[in-house]
């Protein structure tokens, strides 16, 4: 493999940093949007109740989704830059020690007691190299595990918001229960679009991937409206006026 082709496999698996977020928000705008329009469905004929509830849903959750990604992935890289600096003091402060860690983490990895040494030798001769080193070997703390908390909640955010206009855009030109068969199709096949492309971006089965999250799909739909119609049995003086 040229250096020219790691590099730019380097910048690839860099910029699918945010696959998580991207998938993540895609998945659960589309199965909290349909579940929930499938529910009000199952209680009113109300088309016009069913599209300001998924509205309403779709920018309440866009927000909670992007603030609450924000809020962990900023937690997790406070907490990641601190192992960070802990462990570049313990190198600072007691190099052998360290030395010892990384001739141990090493040796782990299946290499000599001369191999292990002759490394940290060279290593050490670089302070940087040796620091990098020894923060992923001994701590497993790896440059990709850091995150940017920012970047993150925007992908979360507005995956979520696109995700949740799909299966409400039937209701804008369809009513009733044919605008809730064509917002649950195009759910389901949105989800299995999207993982055929996780398949892809993992080298996994195409239709295996895609059928998962179809299935997913179509499972959250029909349970939403079930407890529609669930609430609409038990209570049935609670109301939602039809026009």
């Amino acid at each position: 493999m040229a250096l020219d082709e790691i590099q730019r496999k380097r910048e690839v698996v860099a910029s699918r940093a945010r696959i998580r977020e991207f998938v993540f928000g895609i998945q659960d705008g589309l199965m909290t949007t349909v579940g929930l329009l499938a529910g009000i469905q199952g209680a009113t004929e109300n088309n016009l109740v069913v599209i300001v509830t998924g509205l309403t849903s779709m920018f309440a959750g866009a927000v909670s989704m992007a603030t609450g990604s924000y809020l962990s992935s900023n937690a997790e890289k406070e907490i990641f830059d601190k192992e960070l600096k802990d462990a570049a003091e313990l190198a600072e402060r007691e190099p052998y020690v360290a030395a010892e860690g990384l001739l141990g983490a090493l040796s782990e990895e299946g290499l000599g007691k001369e191999q292990s040494y002759r490394i940290v030798k060279l290593l050490g001769q670089r302070h940087g190299a040796f620091l990098r080193t020894f923060q992923e070997k001994v701590f497993g703390l790896g440059s990709a595990a850091i995150n940017r908390p920012i970047q993150a909640a925007l992908v979360m955010g507005f995956s979520f918001m696109i995700g949740a206009t799909i299966p409400l855009l039937p209701y804008l030109l369809f009513s009733g229960i044919n605008a809730l068969y064509v917002s649950i199709g195009l759910a389901a096949l949105t989800l299995f679009s999207v993982g055929v492309f996780k398949g892809y971006l993992a080298a996994r089965p195409l239709f295996a991937s895609g059928a998962q999250f179809f299935v997913i799909a179509v499972g959250a739909s029909l349970l939403g409206y079930l407890i529609g119609l669930a609430v609409q049995h038990f209570f049935p003086e609670i109301s939602i006026p039809a026009g």
